[in-house]
């Protein structure tokens, strides 16, 4: 389990409602952020996609090896 910790993001880009980002760490994140996950970046909280697509690896959650498209 420590091993899965230390996996774990430590920071998060937020997006604020007039378009200004700031990274931040993710003990700060409250429910309604919106965050900015950028290509190879781990998804650090639970959430929904609001805009864009990619390519998710569930790999340490599901076992499954192969993305998943979101």
């Amino acid at each position: 389990i420590k091993k899965l910790i230390g996996l774990q993001a430590k920071t998060v880009t937020i997006i604020h409602s007039d378009g200004h980002s700031m990274v931040i760490p993710i003990e700060q994140v409250k429910v309604g952020d919106t965050i900015l996950v950028k290509p190879g970046e781990k998804i650090a909280v639970d959430g929904k996609i609001i805009r864009g697509q990619s390519f998710v690896d569930e790999s340490m959650i599901t076992g499954e090896p192969v993305p998943v498209e979101k």
